[in-house]
């Protein structure tokens, strides 16, 4: 093995993980939808929530480091377990919204590829189950980390397809439009979601993370904040270049995409793309349930942990097998796809406050988290990036009343 890579190896742990499965499936729908409705106006935004990202995830990881426990059993501990179970349940509906969207942007991703869709959905569902059955946790998070990287497909598209003209004014963060608000808040809620904070706390448990490697940690958290934005704005350039073919609101953005990638380039970058949507729904659908299954585990009070077998847990595994399910059969039957990963999108920022308030609380706390308490600036940063996150996504939706 290549040295360089070995030595990179070990930092791409949870943070890497969570930060890649972030650039979703209605993540990228949404960089789409932003490309091609205003060119680069949000590339800038994209930039500036790589700090709020990392400072959100890194303090997420530092307390799971300090306290060895999930973020369910420090709620239960600090505020009771009444509030684990509310979290837990108003996590898991913004979760299994989440769901839906995975399998409607894996079922855009198939329709691009000409796959039936019932055909697609039913090899998520075989993965999903082989892939967790694998091993213990840090043979899955291998797997997870080898997936992540065909998400790279995203910015190698933009050798062949690139804005052909940039005005300065197609840069600036501001467009007199409720849809330009929509779609900031949709960003702001695909880069920060709720079951990245359950998921990369109980993964740092899992992966034995504690205070000696938490430096190392806190590299692959920055590695993947940074890189996973890079992709989105590698998905907003492409898509600019497709407004300037003369896209029209009234239009599917997807399918216009689409049209216009025929045309300028080939099937073939047609089906690159539609590969890469399909991975980072299928990627995202395995982090998110096994944040869910961490997520419930604490909420019922039993062992939550990849580590152990199946027949050790197999509550907690029924759980990760069973919960998508649902969700999978929703997408069959339900059209609006686009606009339904959207919207899910700008729910996120709203449902993400309390978990969000948790992690701020604990982790500024110094008899929980003594030397490795969060500085008074970081603190005041978390709060102010709580509150803009959330009062920007109620106000989005508000205006979709």
């Amino acid at each position: 093995m290549n040295p360089k890579l070995k030595r990179l190896l070990p930092i791409l742990g949870p943070g890497w993980v969570v930060m890649m499965a972030d650039l979703d499936g209605p993540s990228v729908i949404t960089a789409v939808e932003s490309g091609i409705q205003f060119q680069g106006k949000l590339i800038l935004l994209l930039l500036i929530l790589i700090i709020p990202l990392y400072l959100i995830q890194s303090t997420s990881s530092r307390i799971g480091a300090v306290t060895r426990k999930s973020l369910g059993k420090i709620i239960s501990e600090r505020f009771g377990h009444g509030y684990t179970i509310l979290t837990v349940l108003s996590t898991g509906i913004i979760d299994f919204a989440a769901y839906i969207g995975e399998f409607a942007s894996a079922s855009i991703a198939s329709l691009m590829l000409g796959i039936p869709v019932l055909l697609t959905i039913l090899l998520i569902l075989v993965f999903h189950t082989l892939i967790i059955l694998s091993g213990r946790y840090i043979q899955i998070e291998r797997k997870l980390v080898i997936i992540s990287f065909i998400l790279f497909i995203f910015p190698i598209l933009d050798i062949f397809i690139h804005p052909a003209v940039v005005r300065p004014q197609d840069l600036i963060l501001y467009s007199p439009s409720s849809s330009f608000l929509l779609l900031v808040a949709a960003n702001i809620g695909a880069v920060i979601m709720p079951w990245m904070l359950f998921y990369h706390q109980s993964a740092d448990v899992d992966r034995g993370i504690n205070v000696s490697n938490l430096d190392r940690e806190n590299k692959g958290t920055i590695l993947g904040a940074f890189f996973s934005e890079l992709l989105m704005i590698s998905i907003v350039i492409f898509s600019w270049r497709v407004s300037q073919f003369g896209y029209s609101n009234t239009e599917d953005g997807l399918s216009f995409l689409q049209k216009v990638f025929v045309e300028a380039v080939g099937v073939w970058f047609v089906y690159l793309f539609a590969l890469a949507l399909l991975i980072a729904s299928f990627l995202a659908l395995l982090v998110i349930s096994m944040s869910m299954s961490y997520a419930m585990s604490d909420a019922l009070k039993i062992r939550g942990s990849f580590n152990a077998s199946l027949k050790e847990n197999i509550v907690f595994y029924s759980i990760y097998f069973v919960e998508i399910i649902p969700a999978a059969f929703i997408v069959l039957y339900y059209k609006f796809l686009i606009q339904l990963a959207l919207t899910i999108m700008v729910i996120n920022s709203i449902v993400l406050a309390f978990p969000l308030y948790v992690i701020i609380n604990i982790s500024s706390d110094a008899s929980i988290m003594g030397n490795y308490v969060i500085s008074k600036k970081r603190k005041y940063v978390l709060i102010f990036t709580g509150a803009i996150i959330i009062f920007i996504g109620a106000i989005s939706i508000l205006s979709l009343l």
